[in-house]
């Protein structure tokens, strides 16, 4: 391929509005693109007008897989007015590429298809498998991955690198966990002249949140709990609605927050803290009635440092000076970690952390070609160890 496919291919994808749905049309548009390269590619609907993709190109003899992962779901655009750029044209100027999606993620999507057909038309020998996999609903519960591990389609797989945005010189291998919750309190209605007729739901909310969060403290300063790469388990309150007219009592209350955990102090025993202080407080006929509910329960991910596939990485981009590190964001790592226990993995891409779900987002040409190669020869590398 020249420069000007690899530019058509990612601002093709960049024309889709795949916000948070509607990602079965860019897997079409990948399948046939792996069709017109005779390239094997199995569309996996996930919900209506969402669908995963994965394709497969096989080397002269049995081997590891090797697959590359990317999502094709984006954020939402927020005041198109206040864009310079159609957030939806893929726009080029002074090398860079403008739209929704360009850095997170559609270059490394279009990096990872195009580093299979390459692979494919080079002719390399090469032992084993590489993949590619694309995904639904990564922004918003990583639906796609999950559904692929839990289905076993993934069952075989060696390791995955996802081409999310890394600024170009760093590698991922492991990230903190998510738990995103939504806690509600029933109260009683009352007079805010009778107060003693009600029960207010903003107190208890209060009351709840000051207690959880003492016990997310104490567990921070505890060094049982202390993951030596990426740091303690943190709870953020985040959000609080309540009450719907100054002179009443309230008698609703709603809030919510998210955790990043490590796996001293994972998803499980923070749940179990949530649930128990919940509890605790609904046996005090005095306070509201409190309930939660999870939006996301994600786990830490954690691959090995200097695994083959990160030496492999390295080895392919020697004159990037990566730097290998860990992140207290969520990535579809969490999703991955569950396919094996001795699954490799690691985060790597084109464009930079800070330019995801802004304004006229952009990611540079220069690095979007550069992933391409990377890719292609980390593949290699790895497959041929």
């Amino acid at each position: 391929m020249k420069l000007a496919d690899y530019q058509k291919i990612l601002g093709d994808l960049i024309q889709f509005p795949s916000i948070n749905d509607g990602e079965e049309a860019v897997a079409c548009y990948l399948k046939e693109l792996f069709d017109q390269h005779q390239i094997e590619s199995t569309i996996y609907p996930v919900e209506a007008g969402r669908a995963n993709i994965v394709a497969k190109i096989k080397g002269s003899k049995p081997g590891k897989i090797f697959a590359i992962s990317g999502h094709l779901d984006v954020v939402a655009t927020g005041d198109v007015s206040a864009w310079k750029h159609d957030p939806f044209a893929g726009e080029i100027e002074d090398g860079r590429m403008y739209g929704r999606g360009t850095a997170d993620m559609k270059a490394g999507v279009a990096a990872g298809a195009i580093a299979l057909i390459e692979l494919k038309e080079s002719q390399i020998d090469f032992p084993g498998e590489v993949w590619f996999i694309g995904t639904v609903g990564e922004e918003i519960g990583m639906i796609g991955a999950k559904a692929l591990v839990d289905e076993g389609i993934l069952d075989d797989v060696d390791a995955v690198i996802i081409p999310e945005p890394t600024n170009g010189n760093q590698a991922i291998y492991a990230n903190k966990g998510s738990i995103q919750f939504q806690v509600t309190a029933k109260g009683k209605a009352a007079h805010s002249s009778a107060p003693h007729l009600g029960v207010n739901a903003i107190m208890t909310a209060c009351k709840y949140i000051l207690r959880v969060q003492e016990r997310f403290d104490e567990i921070s300063q505890n060094s049982k709990y202390h993951n030596s790469e990426m740091g303690n388990t943190l709870n953020v309150f985040s959000t609080i609605e309540g009450g719907s007219q100054i002179n009443s009592v309230p008698d609703l209350a709603v809030f919510q927050g998210n955790v990043r955990s490590v796996p001293e102090f994972g998803t499980k025993e923070v749940c179990e803290l949530f649930e128990s202080v919940i509890e605790e407080m609904n046996q005090d006929p005095n306070n509201a009635e409190l309930s939660i509910h999870y939006h996301q329960i994600l786990d830490a991910a954690q691959s090995a440092k200097d695994s083959d596939l990160v030496k492999a990485l390295l080895a392919s981009a020697k004159d990037k000076k990566i730097e290998v590190l860990t992140t207290a964001g969520a990535t579809e790592l969490s999703r991955y970690r569950q396919i094996s226990d001795d699954i490799q993995m690691v985060v790597y891409g084109p464009g930079l952390t800070e330019n995801a779900h802004i304004v006229d987002e952009w990611v540079d040409l220069e690095e979007y070609y550069d992933c391409i190669e990377i890719l292609k020869e980390t593949a290699i590398h790895f497959l041929t160890k």
